[in-house]
């Protein structure tokens, strides 16, 4: 597993995490959650510190946080022009688009859920920078909810350990609890705009 290979690098595991949990904000593929869970048990079995651990990761996804809203402040003004099918980087522009929509009524939900939301990390705080969304306001809230997942990761890479089967039945329930806090959140903004419409 992961956390065995983790091994090989000692105390230099904790600057490998911290990077790793920066990368998975600018480049969503990056299997973060997986990750962490395997830091949890690496943390556990060569017994380092669960805070240094939880306080560098949490610290390499604010810095993430903080280069994606900067890159999303340079767009600020080339958004409204581009074609919504086009990508930018590797976002869809109508995606973009959709979550500056939501910003402007739930930026703090939207910040503070992030870290749940598969998927849509990265365009959040992109979206936020290009929306005007202040910089401390961004970087607070999405410290909260990357300490917040962070700290059950590790937990449960703590309590699982080397167990392949629980690792992959916790993954599965993860997975649909994500999707389906993604549904509610959308459903969520849809009956919010629905109802305005109603109304006026």
């Amino acid at each position: 597993m992961i956390d065995s290979w983790l091994r090989t690098l000692g105390a230099w595991g904790y600057a490998l995490l911290g990077f790793v949990a920066f990368l998975e904000y600018v480049i969503p593929p990056i299997p973060g959650d997986v990750l962490t869970v395997a830091a949890g048990a690496w943390a556990e079995h060569e017994d380092r510190s669960f805070a240094l651990l939880l306080l560098v990761m949490t610290t390499g996804a604010t810095v993430g946080v903080g280069v994606m809203w900067r890159i999303g402040l340079a767009f600020e003004h080339r958004l409204a022009k581009m074609d919504p099918e086009k990508k930018l980087l590797w976002l869809s522009v109508k995606q973009i688009h959709a979550t500056q929509a939501a910003l402007v009524r739930r930026s703090t939900t939207l910040l503070v859920l992030n870290r749940f939301l598969p998927g849509f990390r990265a365009v959040v705080f992109f979206a936020a920078g290009a929306s005007g969304v202040p910089l401390p306001k961004t970087l607070l809230l999405g410290a909260i909810s990357a300490t917040a997942l962070n700290a059950l990761l590790i937990f449960v890479g703590v309590s699982i350990g080397h167990n392949e089967e629980k690792l992959a039945e916790f993954f599965s329930r993860f997975r649909v609890a994500s999707f389906v806090l993604l549904g509610v959140v959308l459903l969520a903004f849809l009956a919010r705009w629905l109802w305005r419409r109603r109304a006026t």
